[in-house]
This record gives C-alpha cells, sequence and structure tokens, in this order.
C-alpha cells in the first residue's frame, strides 16, 4: 500500500494544493480556499496526482492531459445529469 500523507497549511502560497510524488505528501494551503467543500476538492485533486503516481499512469500523461482528466473526473457527477 502506497500511503500518502497529507499536510493543511495556513500560510499564503500561490497554489490551492500540491503533491510530491517523491515524498508521497499532499500539502493544501488552507488560505486559498473559500469553504470546506473547496478544501475537499483539492484535496480529491492531489489525491488522484498520487494515484496516477503510484499506478504508473503519469508515465502514459503529460501534465495538461492529467490535469484535464482530474478535471473531468471531478466534474462527471454533474456533467453526466
Amino acid at each position: 500500500m502506497a500511503n500518502l500523507t497529507t499536510n493543511f497549511v495556513v500560510r499564503p502560497s500561490d497554489n490551492r494544493g500540491m503533491y510530491y510524488e517523491n515524498t508521497r505528501r499532499v500539502l493544501i494551503y488552507l488560505p486559498q480556499h473559500e469553504n470546506i467543500e473547496d478544501i475537499y476538492k483539492t484535496l480529491a485533486h492531489e489525491v488522484f496526482h498520487h494515484c496516477f503516481s503510484i499506478m504508473d499512469e503519469d508515465e502514459n500523461m503529460d501534465e495538461s492531459s492529467e490535469e484535464a482528466l482530474i478535471f473531468n473526473l471531478q466534474w462527471a457527477d454533474w456533467s453526466l445529469d
């Protein structure tokens, strides 16, 4: 099992969240979010990066394709209605 560490950061950043593949760590920058649902969405986004990484799927996608796939996964429920 590939464990993932998540840290919530209170200092501002230009990023909402970051996934670090080498350390399997996610940072969520709280000041960049408006509400708890926004934080959940960012956390899910970063977990997708982790899942792609541990399954070696990130080797088959460039960054833009990976971001587009994550966007579509997160909005699939809404777009399929």
